[in-house]
C-alpha cells in the first residue's frame, strides 16, 4: 500500500464524522500534493507506485516531467545513476521481441481484414480498428511491398473481383493537328 492509498483509506474511514471536517479537508490537500517537497527513497518509490496504480503502466522518463513526480536531478543525485537506468533497474519493462510484434500485428491485421472485407488497401486503412497498424507495417514484417502480395502471403481471401467490382470508364480523346505550327 502506498502512502497516498493509506491516507485515502483513513480519509474515507473518518469522513463520515462531521466533527473532523476540517482535518479531512487538510488531509485531502496533503493527499493531493503527495509526495511532499522532500524526496526520500520511500517517497520516490511511493510516487512511482502511485503512478503505476493510476495509469496501469510504469512511468517513462518523460512522465517524470509532470507535476508530482520527482525531477530527473533528484534521481541522479540520490541514486548516482540516470533516471533511465534507475527505471530499468527497479521497474524493468519487458520489451516485446520482433517475432512477438510480428505475430501481434498480423493477428490484428487478419482480424480487421476479415471484419472489414476491404476491396483495397485504402479501404482497409480507412476502416481498421484504432489499435491495428496500417497494412504497410504488416507488409514490412513479411518483406513484401504490395497489398496483393501481403494478402497472398497471409493466405487471405481477396475481396476485390475485377470482373465484379471494376467499373469501366470511357474516355473521349480529342486530337487536333495544327498544320500551321512551325518550329
Amino acid at each position: 500500500m502506498t502512502r497516498k492509498q493509506a491516507l485515502q483509506s483513513v480519509i474515507s474511514a473518518v469522513s463520515n464524522n462531521p466533527k473532523y471536517a476540517e482535518e479531512i479537508r487538510i488531509l485531502q490537500e496533503i493527499s493531493d500534493e503527495l509526495p511532499l517537497i522532500h524526496w526520500s527513497d520511500s517517497s520516490i518509490r511511493d510516487t512511482v507506485e502511485q503512478f503505476i496504480v493510476d495509469n496501469g503502466r510504469v512511468p517513462t522518463t518523460s512522465d517524470f516531467k509532470k507535476k508530482g513526480m520527482p525531477p530527473h536531478p533528484v534521481i541522479k543525485q540520490k541514486y548516482k545513476i540516470t533516471l533511465g537506468e534507475w527505471l530499468e533497474k527497479y521497474y524493468p519493462v519487458r520489451k516485446p521481441t520482433y517475432e512477438e510484434l510480428k505475430e501481434k500485428y498480423t493477428n490484428l491485421f487478419v482480424e480487421d481484414y476479415k471484419r472489414i472485407k476491404p476491396k483495397s488497401q485504402y479501404e482497409f486503412n480507412k476502416f481498421k480498428s484504432r489499435g491495428t497498424k496500417g497494412w504497410q507495417t504488416v507488409a514490412k514484417y513479411y518483406e513484401v511491398k504490395s497489398w496483393r502480395n501481403l494478402i497472398k502471403k497471409l493466405d487471405l481471401p481477396l475481396y476485390f473481383d475485377m470482373a465484379r467490382d471494376h467499373k469501366p470508364v470511357q474516355l473521349k480523346v480529342n486530337f487536333h493537328l495544327d498544320y500551321d505550327f512551325h518550329d
